[in-house]
């Protein structure tokens, strides 16, 4: 291929490049929400089914009278856990998850927007999609797994903490495990080097949560997580609870990690202003 040839195909590349960046600007911001919205409306109906799947073949088939660690409800959160936990790292670093950031839980939309990651306009819309996609994704497991998601083993995937805990020890608990999740999150997007890690870092404190307090306080940490299932076990009891306390543990993260950053940038040294070069010669 000639110079020119190379010249004109260098062309056209950019041509088309710059076509596409015009197109994208020319979008209104009100489509590219809704279109963003509806992914995460997706994104968490599939999240939702996936949790409805894990709880009827798992916890829906214990059995304690066979015996063994496996017919504990323990035993099968060791399954459920990394299923659960990693299907979010998965929607984050799905392609869909990459438009919106796979958020799929409005806690998570209201760190973003405090991290200057989600524009504001977005966040109602997101989390209505969520909760949407959250009875969506529930009345899916109804219609694939039939009557026995409806029983009282399954009864919808609804999340009850373990008798005696009250509704204050359950908020504490979401509150403070959403704040390190968010915490954590906010560390890794802020930080070109830690930001590729942050899905699967996320993903792996999700597990680690539900091991510890999925049997306690359910340990979920996320309002579109208990939305559905409470929806249609009709079980609204502890639902505010929920739904409010992980975004206010989201929330306190965000003042303390926005605070940490902000005395970063303010103490950090300014670059040395470099010498003029010296036209003389010796």
């Amino acid at each position: 291929m000639d110079e020119a040839a190379v010249t004109r195909t260098s062309m056209k590349a950019a041509t088309a490049k710059e076509a596409a960046a015009k197109g994208a600007s020319a979008t209104p911001p009100w489509r590219r929400t809704l279109h963003s919205a509806l992914l995460e409306l997706a994104l968490t109906a599939a999240m939702l089914f996936v949790v409805a799947t894990t709880v009827r073949w798992l916890l829906g088939t214990l059995d304690p009278a066979n015996g063994g660690w496996w017919n504990t409800p323990e035993g099968r959160l060791l399954a459920v856990a990394p299923l659960s936990g990693y299907t979010v790292t998965a929607v984050m670093l799905s392609p869909w998850g990459k438009v919106t950031g796979g958020h799929i839980n409005p806690a998570i939309t209201l760190a973003m927007w405090r991290y200057g990651r989600t524009p504001g306009r977005d966040v109602a819309p997101f989390i209505a999609g969520q909760l949407i996609g959250s009875l969506l994704g529930i009345a899916a497991g109804r219609l694939v797994w039939g009557p026995v998601f409806a029983s009282p083993a399954v009864d919808f995937a609804v999340i009850r903490p373990a008798p005696g805990w009250s509704w204050a020890v359950v908020a504490v608990i979401e509150t403070a495990t959403m704040f390190v999740i968010v915490a954590v999150a906010g560390i890794g997007v802020s930080s070109r080097r830690l930001g590729p890690f942050t899905p699967w870092a996320v993903g792996t404190m999700i597990a680690t949560q539900i091991i510890g307090f999925g049997t306690l306080s359910g340990g979920i940490a996320n309002p579109a997580r208990e939305f559905g299932p409470a929806v249609f076990a009709g079980a609204p009891s502890l639902l505010p609870v929920y739904l409010l306390a992980p975004p206010l543990g989201a929330l306190a993260a965000t003042v303390v990690i926005n605070g940490i950053n902000s005395r970063r940038r303010t103490t950090a040294p300014a670059p040395a202003a470099k010498e003029p070069a010296s036209t003389s010669r010796p």
